[in-house]
């Protein structure tokens, strides 16, 4: 069977291997959290201009994603998934 291979960044993956994608889009993230995707424009008015920079990204994406992918890669790796428990407490 041929690897399902993506792009991410500027790192081919294997979309089959959750492992080899936790660690592109981790990576990802971190140049993300660097500013590495901040685009600049330009607005102007007649009277003013202002310069905005604008970061592109859905993090709560991402991060849902990760820990997707980190589970999965457990899973792989042990045989077994990964238990997260909520915990709560009162006061």
């Amino acid at each position: 069977m041929m690897p399902n291979m993506v792009t991410i960044g500027d790192v081919s993956v294997d979309a089959d291997d959750p492992c080899a994608l936790y660690q592109a889009l981790y990576a990802a993230k971190v140049k993300l959290l660097a500013g590495e995707r901040i685009e600049e424009t330009e607005i102007r008015s007649p009277v003013t201009s202002r310069r905005i920079k604008i970061a592109v990204s859905n993090m709560a994406a991402l991060d849902a994603e990760l820990m997707r992918l980190s589970s999965a890669c457990s899973a792989a790796q042990t045989g077994r998934r990964a238990r997260y428990a909520k915990r709560m407490r009162f006061s």
